[in-house]
């Protein structure tokens, strides 16, 4: 699937929320509208199926009220997430949100068939929304978000897509490097390991975080970035880090690929976050 973005926010972006009829995958819908007031963007809500529905019909069908000149309702067909990905990108969607779950709510897996195919086969950054008692509405405005980074140069070269997000967003960013003690330096060229001195991170820490910003958030615009090292397991690091510190995102960068032991870190905190996880695969990652 060709999933190449042109542009990630700005004028005449877009935005695209999936639903498929019940009131669970609905509950992304307050989340949706923040992010496209936030990117001024316009909401593309789309029904996949191939049995006709009235334009008319479909608010009612979706259970959301109809209205505002930034919203547009779209019946597509086709096999579910080739069809969600082809109308994302013929709209050049800046980004996908939607609910982790849909009509098949089970709260013991952490996302749904379709969430789950759609995340590892689009490039696009998708917003994952867990239907919890409590979800961002329409009024959401998030002031921080939380950016786990392993400092190898696969990931690095995706990074500047989130902070444009982010910075359309206004939301300041909080790069987490987690050292995991006893865990392989990322390798590659451009890689980049922690401070060396992980039980007196001082000797080494301010030549490294000034390197760090240097390559990796050159062009921060508006948003504030914060660097922080934090020994660790990186699932347990983010998530404690992100409620002790109110971050209202959590951006992850990964390989698409959930096969085994693979992104373990994804699945954890795609499991256990209490706030929205936007993803974004590295591209050709599958």
């Amino acid at each position: 699937m060709n999933t190449n973005r042109k542009k990630p926010a700005g004028n005449g972006a877009a935005v695209v929320l999936p639903l498929d009829g019940s009131r669970t995958a609905v509950r992304a819908f307050g989340a949706a509208r923040a992010v496209t007031r936030m990117l001024g963007a316009r909401l593309h809500v789309i029904y996949v199926s191939e049995k006709p529905v009235p334009a008319a019909e479909l608010p009612r069908l979706l259970h959301i009220e109809a209205g505002g000149g930034r919203i547009r309702f779209h019946q597509i067909s086709g096999e579910t997430v080739s069809a969600i990905i082809r109308f994302a990108v013929g709209v050049d969607a800046s980004m996908i949100v939607m609910s982790s779950h849909g009509r098949t709510h089970n709260t013991r897996q952490m996302a749904g068939g379709v969430a789950m195919r759609l995340i590892q086969h689009t490039d696009i950054p998708v917003m994952v929304i867990r239907p919890r008692k409590q979800v961002p509405g329409a009024d959401w405005r998030p002031r921080r978000m939380l950016v786990p980074h392993d400092g190898s140069p696969v990931t690095a070269g995706e990074v500047e897509q989130i902070f444009n997000l982010a910075c359309a967003m206004e939301v300041d960013i909080d790069v987490l490097h987690v050292g995991m003690i006893g865990a392989r330096p990322p390798v590659g060229v451009g890689a980049m390991d922690g401070p060396r001195y992980l039980d007196r991170p001082h000797y080494d820490w301010p030549g490294w975080a000034d390197e760090f910003l240097r390559r990796f958030a050159a062009r921060p615009g508006e948003s504030k970035v914060r660097l922080i090292y934090q020994p660790g397991e990186i699932v347990d690091a983010a998530l404690d880090y992100a409620a002790q510190n109110r971050d209202d995102v959590i951006a992850l960068i990964w390989h698409g690929m959930l096969g085994g032991k693979r992104a373990a870190s994804v699945k954890g905190i795609l499991m256990n976050a209490e706030v929205p996880v936007l993803l974004k695969r590295i591209r050709g990652g599958t």
